[in-house]
């Protein structure tokens, strides 16, 4: 591949099995970390049904934990918006008679283990988020460090904070990025995640512009951003590690660059980044690194790979 020289044919772009190992590994202890709050919220509610209930039916009682009943009875958070004081009361009145009442003594175990499957729901979306974050976070770690060894001097937006100057850079910092900008020879070059791009009409993972941005709100950047000659790059980022959706993040990716490429008559390049790659996806993303519809590409769990694109990526 002409601009990464450790992508050499589509099997280097696979990813290996102990990568993936490693992947799952990691995502596995982060969400025991992120579980901890949810655990405890458990033990606090079973406390108080201990404490204040005698049976099932005590629980229409309690209006000061009723939102977390309602919780424990199915209902999500985004749910419980949708619904009423009434349409709340007749769903616990329900949850008793159905669920509750047929336990006898051991209602309070059921309440406990209904709630901890709504939490795990509230967990899982979490962790989507989370897998998107790691990936993002690694991917700036390997921009500042290109940086860094350049000596270019660079400074950092954390999300709803302000800029920050190299000299004041943390590698905590990392995980909660919104831009970075530098000053590549006489121009200035501004990195930003997760940004909507008007003529796409879609938020993309990575945009490369040529200017220097003054913050990272729409209203700042919309006379830049509705500027088709200010972007360089534009890159899609996929973090997840299960091979069993690598193909549909490939698609979802896919699609999006296709339309850039199309709004933008392939004025500017295109990079992919992921972090679950398989044989079939790899054929198609290094086919289209050699056909120039993507001018990069790397597996987020090759080192090398990433650091290449990145080095590449400051230098345009």
């Amino acid at each position: 591949m002409k601009n990464n020289q450790f992508v050499n044919n589509s099997s280097d772009l696979v990813t290996t099995k102990d990568a993936r190992r490693s992947g799952f590994l990691e995502y596995a202890l982060r969400r025991n970390k992120e579980s901890i709050p949810f655990i405890d919220k458990a033990k606090a509610l079973q406390v108080s049904l201990q404490k204040n209930t005698k049976c099932a039916e005590d629980i229409l009682k309690l209006y000061d934990i009723r939102e977390t009943l309602i919780e424990a009875a199915g209902v999500s958070v985004k749910a419980k918006a949708h619904l009423d004081d009434m349409d709340k009361n007749e769903i616990l009145a329900g949850f008793v008679k159905e669920v509750l009442a047929p336990c006898g003594k051991k209602y309070i175990d059921e309440i406990v283990y209904r709630y901890l499957l709504t939490l795990g729901d509230a967990l899982g979306g979490k962790m989507r988020n989370i897998v998107g974050s790691i990936a993002e976070e690694k991917f700036v770690r390997f921009i500042v460090a290109q940086l860094q060894v350049h000596d270019i001097e660079f400074e950092l937006f954390p999300k709803r904070s302000q800029w920050i100057s190299n000299k004041n850079y943390r590698a905590e910092m990392a995980a909660r990025t919104k831009a970075l900008r530098w000053k590549n020879k006489t121009t200035y070059r501004s990195l930003i995640f997760n940004i909507n791009v008007p003529q796409v009409k879609k938020n993309i993972d990575i945009v490369l512009l040529n200017d220097k941005i003054e913050g990272v709100t729409s209203s700042i950047l919309a006379n830049i951003l509705n500027d088709k000659n200010k972007y360089l790059a534009i890159g899609e980022l996929k973090g997840g590690i299960d091979p069993a959706g690598a193909d549909e993040h490939w698609k979802t990716a896919n699609t999006a660059l296709s339309r850039v490429r199309d709004s933008f008559k392939n004025k500017i390049h295109l990079f992919f980044i992921g972090a679950a790659i398989e044989t079939s996806m790899s054929a198609e993303i290094y086919e289209q690194c050699q056909t120039g519809e993507l001018s990069n590409a790397a597996n987020l769990t090759v080192d090398n790979q990433l650091s290449a694109l990145c080095e590449w990526l400051i230098t345009q």
